[in-house]
């Protein structure tokens, strides 16, 4: 017995891998994951509207799993298919009707490798319904893991799911009844919770059942934001356009003619006019035969046809002409893409790889200058003037925060945005240029700002409180009494983050002395936005705020002598803590309890509560800074005009699309979408709203087009500054005049030569 004992530790101690335990990378543990998700795949089955028949027959049957139920019903269907009197190659519903112990009218389908790779339009593999457990509607966060959910989110297929082709699948389904149990109608989830740290070798292992009963067939492809992008069909589901003479279809051998041709912008009503065109053989003045030539303007194709005296018979362009010989063309792709906020240069690369002639930079400049840049500024104005007219004599307050066009400390560019608090709408965007605050970067903001203010005033806007960041210079500005009857307060979200890095900078100093405070970093940054919700002076703050120095030696009732009309009995105002807590509690006055204190009542923090008693958030305002970024890249430079325009459209853009609805399910429940933060390292939720409609376009569009066909002038004139123009005051951003080229050349070959 010993010895056999001895014999088994033996074995167990040589099968354990020595060393330290193997710890998986990031990548290690995503190639798991996919692995545990594509045998997750496999173990699906869709149901669909049979869900309710499908726990009547478990209990009927007196079953807990879904596993037994099926497997009662494939041992019914085998059981069926071994008889000799059955032909078919899938039992029908007399077939199996005669089965005490399996429900009557059940069809199946039995599905194969090769006819799973079709019907992906007409069969998605999208559960609108979570197979995760929640409880009373709540989301959490191993609701984000589950298999469905990632299915969702990923857009494969099953490979359970039952494939045929058109003609087949159009047959089987005029002759389905009203019980045929469909496969793809329910989701069967095997996996339930999975980890991707868990050892899936144990063999006493059974997966459970989750049921998700999925909706119509004809579902939005946009139920998941993020989406594959897969095929969703057979090409060949398509109507067939190719069908028929003169339509060319290439082939590998004919490959090279698509390669060497060349694609053109045209328009229809053009095309149908070259259809219509009645084409003469011969010239009609010296009845000489007539050619076929082409030439190439702008983005134009023309085609002549002259005979070989040169008289002209017939011409044709493939796109409208406007006043003074620009082409439509030309005008409407460089009006796109300003509008659509794309740079020129990657349109143009875009156009070489295409093949696809289009303007050339300097015509595109012109354009821009002369017919783009006053429309959006005009249209802007407008939409402005419309706006503020609502809050004309009202009291209103603004959130304001400033965007630099460049990383750093070396931009050219201040954009300052005021918002209004409650509609978010944007009451006015001001950009400068640092050559207007004599090439000094830092003071942009502060002259946005004041230029802003000034401007809302002049507008009649009664601005009662303005919300911005800790910025030093505004905080000074504010100070004086011209804004005497303005209150400022400053981002809540600004201030508990800098507050938190003071915690996590003070932690880790003096070695481990002040570890023990890193854990309690976010709960004193909390209990700082709690004092700001709640909190209707600086002495309610303040009295408030300390006892957070209380609660981490826990310490929950305290004698107050912070301020002579709070001595009294204070307590935390937390109900019962649970007994299971595992946090632990500072030592009163050790070093970790005396650093806190430190911050807690910091002279300047104290100073600043005043400005957080609102407890105003700009949280708006900084995503609408993310959408200037769709509009005016940091990576690329622009004339003064051009980045206000392309502010202005971005400002343009999140106006018209303020209050866009929720979208829903075909239930009624709002469409939600996961979001992960890399910084928090937490997953989240977000509603899916219904897609911009950018109707303020079209208009935009019309008004470019009506200044050219007003305009008798032309682009080719003398370029006139504005009046504002900061390339008045400087013409470059160096301090120092620049040398002539060719002064250049000469000293750059002799610090060659020496």
């Amino acid at each position: 017995m010993i010895k056999s004992h001895v014999l088994i530790s033996k074995m167990s101690s040589e099968n354990k891998k020595r060393g330290r335990p193997r710890i998986l990378t990031d990548s290690a543990k995503k190639r798991r994951k996919s692995e545990a998700n594509s045998l997750q795949n496999k173990s699906r089955v869709y149901l669909g509207n049979q869900l309710d028949r499908w726990n009547t027959l478990k209990e009927e049957l007196g079953v807990k799993t879904g596993n037994e139920v099926a497997k009662v019903l494939l041992d019914s269907y085998y059981e069926v298919q071994a008889r000799p009197r059955i032909i078919a190659s899938t039992p029908g519903p007399a077939a199996i009707s005669n089965r005490p112990d399996t429900p009557r009218n059940v069809s199946f389908c039995t599905p194969s490798m090769s006819q799973s790779k079709k019907r992906k339009l007409q069969e998605p593999d999208l559960s609108g319904i979570s197979s995760t457990d929640q409880e009373n509607g709540d989301i959490k966060e191993s609701d984000f893991l589950s298999g469905v959910e990632d299915l969702e989110h990923t857009g494969h297929t099953p490979q359970t799911s039952c494939r045929s082709s058109r003609r087949s699948r159009t047959s089987a389904f005029k002759s389905e009844s009203s019980s045929f149990v469909n496969p793809f109608e329910i989701t069967i989830d095997t996996s339930g919770q999975f980890d991707i740290e868990d050892d899936s070798s144990d063999e006493d292992y059974e997966p459970s059942f989750c049921f998700t009963e999925r909706p119509d067939a004809a579902i939005d492809i946009e139920e998941e934001e993020e989406v594959d992008e897969t095929d969703t069909g057979d090409e060949s589901d398509g109507p067939e356009y190719d069908q028929g003479p003169g339509v060319e279809r290439l082939t590998i051998d004919s490959m090279d003619s698509l390669l060497s041709d060349t694609p053109f912008l045209v328009y229809k009503d053009c095309l149908l006019r070259l259809v219509q065109m009645n084409i003469p053989t011969s010239c009609q003045q010296c009845k000489s035969s007539v050619e076929l030539m082409s030439d190439v303007v702008g983005s134009a194709l023309y085609f002549s046809w002259v005979c070989s005296n040169g008289h002209l018979a017939k011409k044709w362009c493939s796109q409208p002409l406007l006043n003074r010989r620009l082409h439509s063309g030309d005008l409407m792709l460089s009006a796109a893409s300003l509008l659509s906020g794309n740079n020129f240069q990657k349109i143009s690369d875009f156009a070489k790889v295409m093949k696809l002639p289009i303007v050339n930079i300097s015509t595109y400049h012109r354009i821009q200058r002369t017919y783009l840049v006053p429309s959006i500024d005009q249209f802007w104005i407008n939409h402005q003037t419309s706006t503020l007219e609502d809050y004309i004599g009202k009291d209103v307050v603004v959130l304001g925060d400033g965007r630099m066009d460049s990383p750093g400390h070396c931009a050219q560019y201040c954009s300052y945005t005021f918002m209004e608090m409650e509609s978010k709408t944007i009451l006015c965007i001001i950009t400068l240029d640092k050559r207007m605050t004599e090439n000094k970067s830092t003071n942009l903001e502060k002259a946005c700002f004041e230029k802003g203010l000034k401007f809302l005033k002049d507008a009649g806007v009664n601005v009662v409180e303005v919300v911005t960041d800790a910025h030093v210079q505004i905080g000074a500005l504010m100070k004086k009494n011209q804004y005497a009857n303005i209150r400022h307060s400053f981002d809540i979200w600004h201030g508990t983050k800098n507050l938190g890095k003071k915690i996590i900078k003070i932690s880790q100093e003096k070695g481990q002395k002040n570890k023990p405070l890193l854990e309690w970093t976010k709960d004193v940054v909390n209990h700082y936005w709690h004092c700001a919700t709640i909190s209707n002076s600086t002495e309610e703050f303040q009295t408030m705020w300390y006892g957070i120095l209380h609660h981490v030696v826990d310490e929950h009732e305290w004698v107050a002598s912070y301020e002579r009309e709070y001595v009294s009995n204070i307590r935390c105002n937390h109900g019962p803590l649970p007994p299971d807590r595992n946090k632990a509690y500072l030592e009163k006055d050790s070093d970790a309890h005396n650093a806190l204190r430190n911050i807690v009542m910091d002279k300047r923090l104290q100073n600043n509560i005043h400005y957080y008693l609102n407890c105003r958030s700009t949280s708006d305002l900084e995503t609408f800074q993310n959408l200037i970024l769709a509009y005016a890249s940091k990576r690329h430079a622009y004339t003064p005009p051009v980045y206000r325009a392309r502010n202005r459209l971005a400002a343009l853009d999140h106006n018209n699309h303020l209050g866009r609805s929720i979208l829903v399910k075909s239930d009624g429940s709002q469409r939600w979408r996961r979001t992960y933060n890399k910084k928090s390292a937490r997953w989240s939720v977000q509603p899916i709203k219904e897609k911009k409609t950018y109707c303020h376009i079209p208009n935009l569009v019309r008004m470019i087009v009506t200044m050219r066909l007003e305009d008798n002038v032309g682009m080719n004139q003398n370029v006139v500054l504005e009046a504002d123009d900061p390339r008045r005051l400087s013409k470059n951003l160096a301090p120092v005049a620049p040398h002539q080229l060719r002064t250049l050349l000469r000293l750059r070959s002799q610090d060659l030569w020496t």
